[in-house]
């Protein structure tokens, strides 16, 4: 009988579709990150931000730290105080190496970023879990000591309202006018007029992060220091035998002190932001004790 005929075709009816055409992604198009490109965002930065936001350019671009562990960097992790004033190594086995390592070679620790957790302020774990340690310049090592005698907040960078950039529209009070320029303005908030930098126009400032790796591999670092800078894993059996020795880390510094001094020698009257005076209280035993992870802190 056909009603019990067994098919051979299926009765689905099948649309022929092709692969479509290929579209490759488009890349965001950088350019080399050169130092006098950068020179005019720090100036820009300090008209808009003070000496906190001429460190905050030099900072970012000499670190490769990603914006929200530089919003996070707290006091006890920069390079005048850590590893010394570190309360989590305390009684951890790596504290004794770390105070070898780095009390000769001053670094800052990154032990996490600043976000929203359930609508409250909270230090969690940085992106991927990248703890790390980076060795910074002797020239960033004294911006930072500079800017830490001026204030005592925990925070190393401090927003207009003295309190966390968490919170502030970072992109429109902060980055826009430092990228972009902005006329002068008069009254409370009175500014001079900051001139654009065109080479970064509507630019993310994530690509100072992206031109720190450009130099680090311009300079012919191992791939291993480079990896572990930038707060990333190598896989396979490199990543199992590869290890950041001190001497790597001292060269990296060294090349970046160097790209620095370059700079300096080669660009004639080359603006410096003046040094700002310390508080009137030694606050190198004032160090603030860190705040646990996941912590709020909902501060002004």
């Amino acid at each position: 009988m056909t009603r019990y005929q067994l098919r051979m075709t299926s009765p689905v009816v099948r649309e022929k579709r092709g692969r479509g055409k290929y579209k490759k992604k488009v890349r965001e198009k950088k350019r080399p990150q050169e130092m006098a490109t950068l020179h005019r965002l720090a100036v820009n930065a300090h008209s808009v931000w003070g000496y906190d936001g001429w460190t905050y350019i030099w900072t970012a671009a000499f670190t490769g730290m990603r914006p929200k562990e530089m919003w996070g960097l707290q006091r006890c992790f920069t390079s005048p105080n850590w590893p010394a004033s570190d309360p989590l190594d305390s009684d951890d086995e790596k504290r004794e190496p770390d105070l070898d390592r780095y009390t000769r070679m001053p670094a800052l620790r990154v032990r996490s970023q600043h976000q929203w957790v359930e609508g409250e302020r909270a230090r969690v774990d940085p992106t991927y879990d990248s703890w790390r340690t980076l060795a910074v310049p002797p020239f960033l090592h004294e911006m930072h000591k500079a800017l830490l005698a001026s204030h005592d907040s925990q925070w190393m960078f401090r927003s207009h309202s003295g309190g966390p950039l968490l919170g502030t529209n970072f992109e429109e009070a902060y980055w826009s006018p430092i990228r972009d320029g902005s006329p002068a303005r008069e009254g409370r908030y009175a500014r001079v007029k900051i001139p654009a930098v065109p080479e970064m126009a509507k630019k993310r400032i994530q690509l100072l992060r992206h031109g720190h790796k450009e130099w680090l591999d311009e300079d012919g670092h191992p791939r291993v220091a480079v990896e572990v800078r930038m707060g990333r894993e190598i896989g396979g059996v490199e990543g199992v035998y590869a290890n950041v020795t001190p001497g790597m880390e001292l060269r990296i510094t060294e090349t970046l002190q160097e790209r620095w001094e370059k700079f300096m020698r080669e660009e004639e009257n080359v603006w410096l932001s003046p040094v700002l005076n310390p508080l009137p209280v030694d606050l190198s035993n004032r160090v603030p004790v860190q705040v646990n992870r996941g912590e709020s802190l909902d501060v002004g």
